[in-house]
Protein backbone atom coordinates (compact mmCIF):
# COMPACT_ATOMS: atom_id res chain seq x y z
CA UNK A 1 0.00 0.00 0.00
CA UNK A 2 0.98 3.51 -0.99
CA UNK A 3 1.11 5.94 1.63
CA UNK A 4 -1.78 7.34 2.64
CA UNK A 5 -4.14 9.57 5.18
CA UNK A 6 -6.39 7.07 7.24
CA UNK A 7 -8.91 9.15 9.21
CA UNK A 8 -10.94 7.95 12.20
CA UNK A 9 -14.40 8.89 13.37
CA UNK A 10 -16.85 7.75 15.24
CA UNK A 11 -19.32 8.73 18.14
CA UNK A 12 -18.17 9.52 21.76
CA UNK A 13 -16.79 6.53 23.50
CA UNK A 14 -16.93 4.51 20.35
CA UNK A 15 -13.52 3.55 20.52
CA UNK A 16 -11.95 5.70 17.65
CA UNK A 17 -8.91 6.83 19.61
CA UNK A 18 -8.18 3.11 20.62
CA UNK A 19 -8.44 1.66 17.74
CA UNK A 20 -6.30 4.76 15.96
CA UNK A 21 -3.60 4.31 18.41
CA UNK A 22 -3.19 0.88 18.17
CA UNK A 23 -3.72 1.09 14.23
CA UNK A 24 -0.90 3.58 14.61
CA UNK A 25 1.33 1.46 16.67
CA UNK A 26 0.87 -1.59 14.04
CA UNK A 27 1.64 0.47 11.19
CA UNK A 28 4.77 2.28 12.66
CA UNK A 29 2.88 5.95 11.43
CA UNK A 30 2.59 9.43 13.28
CA UNK A 31 -0.83 9.19 14.78
CA UNK A 32 -2.27 13.12 15.94
CA UNK A 33 -5.32 14.03 17.24
CA UNK A 34 -7.69 16.77 16.98
CA UNK A 35 -9.64 16.43 20.69
CA UNK A 36 -5.71 16.63 21.61
CA UNK A 37 -5.36 19.72 19.75
CA UNK A 38 -8.79 21.55 20.94
CA UNK A 39 -7.33 20.11 24.44
CA UNK A 40 -4.07 21.45 24.29
CA UNK A 41 -5.72 25.18 22.54
CA UNK A 42 -7.93 24.78 26.23
CA UNK A 43 -5.32 24.59 28.73
CA UNK A 44 -3.15 27.17 26.54
CA UNK A 45 -6.14 30.02 27.30
CA UNK A 46 -6.67 28.73 30.59
CA UNK A 47 -9.93 27.30 30.00
CA UNK A 48 -11.47 23.94 31.72
CA UNK A 49 -11.55 20.76 29.80
CA UNK A 50 -15.73 19.81 29.72
CA UNK A 51 -17.00 18.10 27.06
CA UNK A 52 -19.35 20.93 26.77
CA UNK A 53 -15.79 23.64 26.67
CA UNK A 54 -14.05 21.62 24.14
CA UNK A 55 -16.97 20.61 21.79
CA UNK A 56 -17.56 24.56 21.60
CA UNK A 57 -14.03 25.82 21.21
CA UNK A 58 -13.39 22.94 18.71
CA UNK A 59 -16.74 24.23 16.79
CA UNK A 60 -14.68 28.00 17.07
CA UNK A 61 -11.92 26.90 15.98
CA UNK A 62 -13.81 25.23 12.71
CA UNK A 63 -15.77 28.52 11.80
CA UNK A 64 -13.05 30.80 12.31
CA UNK A 65 -10.58 28.90 10.11
CA UNK A 66 -11.08 25.68 9.01
CA UNK A 67 -8.32 25.09 6.54
CA UNK A 68 -5.82 26.71 9.51
CA UNK A 69 -7.51 24.41 11.90
CA UNK A 70 -6.73 21.32 9.96
CA UNK A 71 -3.26 22.82 9.34
CA UNK A 72 -2.12 23.34 12.58
CA UNK A 73 -3.10 19.67 13.90
CA UNK A 74 -1.36 18.58 10.76
CA UNK A 75 1.85 20.77 12.26
CA UNK A 76 1.11 19.20 15.53
CA UNK A 77 2.64 15.75 13.85
CA UNK A 78 5.25 17.15 12.27
CA UNK A 79 3.37 16.00 9.00
CA UNK A 80 5.08 16.54 5.64
CA UNK A 81 3.10 15.86 2.21
CA UNK A 82 4.09 11.86 1.23
CA UNK A 83 3.94 10.62 4.73
CA UNK A 84 1.81 8.36 5.98
CA UNK A 85 -0.45 9.73 8.70
CA UNK A 86 -3.50 8.59 11.33
CA UNK A 87 -5.78 11.15 12.01
CA UNK A 88 -8.12 10.59 15.17
CA UNK A 89 -11.26 12.86 15.56
CA UNK A 90 -12.64 13.96 12.58
CA UNK A 91 -16.26 15.24 13.95
CA UNK A 92 -17.25 17.26 10.98
CA UNK A 93 -17.93 17.16 6.77
CA UNK A 94 -15.66 20.98 6.54
CA UNK A 95 -12.07 19.10 8.33
CA UNK A 96 -13.09 16.35 5.86
CA UNK A 97 -13.23 17.96 2.71
CA UNK A 98 -10.32 20.53 4.39
CA UNK A 99 -7.76 17.75 5.08
CA UNK A 100 -8.69 15.94 1.78
CA UNK A 101 -7.55 19.31 0.05
CA UNK A 102 -4.49 19.79 2.17
CA UNK A 103 -3.05 16.23 1.57
CA UNK A 104 -3.92 15.76 -2.31
CA UNK A 105 -2.32 14.29 -3.97
CA UNK A 106 -2.25 11.81 -0.89
CA UNK A 107 -5.32 9.68 -0.55
CA UNK A 108 -7.56 10.28 2.80
CA UNK A 109 -9.93 7.27 3.92
CA UNK A 110 -12.26 7.70 6.61
CA UNK A 111 -12.61 4.79 8.92
CA UNK A 112 -16.36 5.36 10.71
CA UNK A 113 -15.60 3.60 14.02
CA UNK A 114 -19.35 2.31 15.86
CA UNK A 115 -20.43 -0.03 18.28
CA UNK A 116 -23.73 -1.15 20.66
CA UNK A 117 -25.45 1.65 22.54
CA UNK A 118 -25.23 -0.22 25.51
CA UNK A 119 -21.39 -0.72 25.22
CA UNK A 120 -21.12 2.74 24.73
CA UNK A 121 -22.98 3.54 27.47
CA UNK A 122 -21.10 0.73 29.51
CA UNK A 123 -17.82 2.52 28.59
CA UNK A 124 -18.87 6.24 29.48
CA UNK A 125 -20.02 4.99 32.77
CA UNK A 126 -17.23 3.21 33.82
CA UNK A 127 -14.72 6.16 33.07
CA UNK A 128 -16.92 7.77 35.64
CA UNK A 129 -16.79 11.06 33.77
CA UNK A 130 -20.52 11.69 32.68
CA UNK A 131 -24.16 10.41 33.93
CA UNK A 132 -26.75 9.52 31.27
CA UNK A 133 -28.18 12.90 31.31
CA UNK A 134 -25.53 14.83 30.40
CA UNK A 135 -24.43 12.15 27.96
CA UNK A 136 -27.85 12.71 26.53
CA UNK A 137 -27.65 15.83 26.35
CA UNK A 138 -23.76 15.90 24.34
CA UNK A 139 -25.30 13.36 21.46
CA UNK A 140 -27.76 16.43 20.93
CA UNK A 141 -24.70 18.95 20.29
CA UNK A 142 -24.77 19.81 16.21
CA UNK A 143 -21.38 18.56 15.78
CA UNK A 144 -22.23 14.82 17.63
CA UNK A 145 -25.21 14.69 14.84
CA UNK A 146 -23.03 15.68 12.09
CA UNK A 147 -20.94 12.31 13.33
CA UNK A 148 -23.55 10.17 13.42
CA UNK A 149 -25.00 11.06 9.92
CA UNK A 150 -23.42 12.97 7.59
CA UNK A 151 -19.86 11.17 8.08
CA UNK A 152 -20.91 7.47 8.92
CA UNK A 153 -22.41 8.09 5.42
CA UNK A 154 -19.11 9.14 4.05
CA UNK A 155 -16.71 6.26 5.21
CA UNK A 156 -14.72 4.44 3.44
CA UNK A 157 -15.07 1.60 5.94
CA UNK A 158 -17.12 1.25 8.88
CA UNK A 159 -15.42 -1.00 11.69
CA UNK A 160 -17.62 -2.71 14.63
CA UNK A 161 -15.41 -1.65 17.95
CA UNK A 162 -17.78 -4.16 19.92
CA UNK A 163 -15.18 -6.93 18.85
CA UNK A 164 -11.81 -7.67 20.20
CA UNK A 165 -9.31 -4.57 19.48
CA UNK A 166 -6.98 -6.99 18.08
CA UNK A 167 -10.20 -8.06 15.73
CA UNK A 168 -10.65 -4.82 14.41
CA UNK A 169 -7.12 -4.19 13.58
CA UNK A 170 -7.09 -7.23 12.29
CA UNK A 171 -10.34 -5.93 10.04
CA UNK A 172 -8.78 -2.39 9.17
CA UNK A 173 -5.35 -4.20 8.11
CA UNK A 174 -6.96 -6.48 5.60
CA UNK A 175 -8.86 -3.93 4.28
CA UNK A 176 -5.59 -1.29 3.35
CA UNK A 177 -4.03 -4.62 1.41
CA UNK A 178 -6.64 -4.55 -1.12
CA UNK A 179 -6.73 -0.31 -1.12
CA UNK A 180 -4.55 0.90 -4.10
Amino acid sequence: MKPAIIAFSGSIASGKSTLSQEVAEALQWKRVSFGDYVRSIAQSRGIVESREVLQALGTDLLQRDTKCFCRAVLIQAAWQLGQPLIVDGIRHMEVLATLKQIVAPMQLLLVFVTVDEAVRTNRLLERGTVNLEKYQQWEQDSTEQQVKSALANVADLIIDSGYSLEESVEQLGSWLKHID
